[in-house]
Parts: structure tokens; sequence; C-alpha cells
């Protein structure tokens, strides 16, 4: 019965791999398509081998690479889950931005507006979790400007087996410390932006870990349930091997 969990594991690792593929880590594609993926991240959040897996550290350390986003790629960032959470509820007072992008909340408008410059394109994502950091980088183009890799910084205390937690062991909480662009100009010195100071309590996320094995990793932000997906992109720091070892 293992053998054939494990089994039935991969294969649906294996289809929401190939989906997440087909549709650019889910920023292209048919709404059918996107749908489809979401529905196989579900199936594989139901089959979850790891008990608790905000605490399986020797699984969730590690380098990994995103794969796929419920939304924009860059958003894989706990700096904008941040952002989200300062400005919840504040609505956008520009009526050009709510129309052109059917925005209410100022934070959804800034969003968009960055998300459709015509000359950006976004690279790789990827995080480092491990000695209680999560060290997230988003890759950004933009024209004129070059590459630079968006690094945002978070700490975490490493969360403790409470039976009595409502969380199921899924949850792990971040706060987010600094961000900074690395790159770009190169008569430009790397800014850090204080991030933790300036957002205040708003630095305090959480991301729920919803299935969690060797190679793969589902997380959610906790406030909004958008999903991201991660694969091991080396075999240090956690048990497995890379996904595209």
């Amino acid at each position: 019965a293992a053998a054939m969990e494990e089994a039935t594991r991969r294969e649906a690792s294996r289809r929401l791999l190939e989906a997440a593929a087909a549709t650019c880590r889910g920023q292209c594609g048919t709404e059918e398509e996107r749908r489809e993926t979401l529905w196989l991240i579900e199936e594989l959040e139901f089959a979850n081998p790891t008990p608790e897996p905000a605490t399986a550290m020797d699984l969730l350390e590690g380098e990994w690479r995103l794969v796929y986003a419920s939304e924009d790629v860059t958003r894989s960032s706990p700096f904008f889950w941040a952002w989200r959470r300062l400005l919840e509820g504040v609505p956008d007072p520009n009526p050009v931005t709510r129309l052109m992008f059917g925005t209410k909340d100022l934070s959804e408008s800034i969003f968009a507006v960055t998300d459709n410059l015509p000359v950006r394109s976004i690279g790789e994502a990827s995080q480092s979790i491990g000695a209680g950091r999560l060290v997230n980088r988003v890759a950004v183009a933009v024209f004129g400007l070059g590459r630079t890799m968006i690094t945002t910084t978070c700490r975490y205390t490493e969360p403790r087996l409470d039976p009595s937690s409502m969380s199921g062991g899924l949850e792990l909480a971040l706060t987010v410390e600094t961000t900074q662009a690395v790159g770009g100009s190169p008569l430009a010195e790397p800014v850090v932006f204080p991030s933790e100071s300036f957002l205040g309590a708003s630095a305090d996320v959480v991301m729920r870990v919803t299935y969690l094995d060797d190679t793969l990793r589902v997380v959610r932000n906790a406030a909004d349930d958008r999903c991201f997906v991660y694969a091991r992109a080396s075999s240090g720091g956690g048990g497995g091997r890379g996904i595209d070892e």
C-alpha cells in the first residue's frame, strides 16, 4: 500500500510539473489550463506525505526554485505578502487605475501597474531556507535598467510541535527583514531597504506549507491562499535529490 501511495504521488508530481511548464509557471495558457493546474495542486496537497510539514526542517531547508505561481511570479516574495497586509482595506483613490485594471484596493492597483510594464520580463525565482533565514530571489529585467535580482530576507523560528495548535503544523511564521535590488546598473550601489522597520507589524506573515516531500514543496500565503510550487534545486540542506538532478 505504501509503495502504491508513493507511485501515485510521483505520478501526480509529474503531471503537475508538466502542467506548470505548459503554463509558463502559471503565467500563460488558457483559463482552463490554469484551473487544471490548480486542481492538480489540490490533488497533491490532499496526498501530502509529511505530517506537520512546517516542522520538518530536514526536508524544508535547502535550495528551491519556483515552478508555479497562482499570481505574478514576483509575488512569491514575502515582501509583497507584507505589503498587501500593510495596505489591507485601503481603497485606491485613483479612478483611472481602478477603471483600467478593475481593481479596488490600492495594493492591487500598484501591483497591476508594475505587472503591466511593457518592457519587463521575469527570470528565475528561488528560495533558500536554512539557519533561521528564508531568502527569496526573483530576477527582473527592465529595458534600459538591465537585470536585477530582487532579494528579500526573512527570519523564522523553527515551530515547535503543539498538539493543541489549530495550524496542524502547516504554518511557518516569517518576519520580512530586508529587501534589496542586486544588479542593474553597474554604477549603482545596492540599496538595502529596511522592510521590517518600514512595515512594522505588517512585516509578520505566515507561509502555510501544504505539501512537502524530498523534491516538491507547495506553499500558500495564509492571508489570501495564493499558491506557489517549488522544486528542490539541489541535494544540499535537506533530504532527497533535486528535481533536476
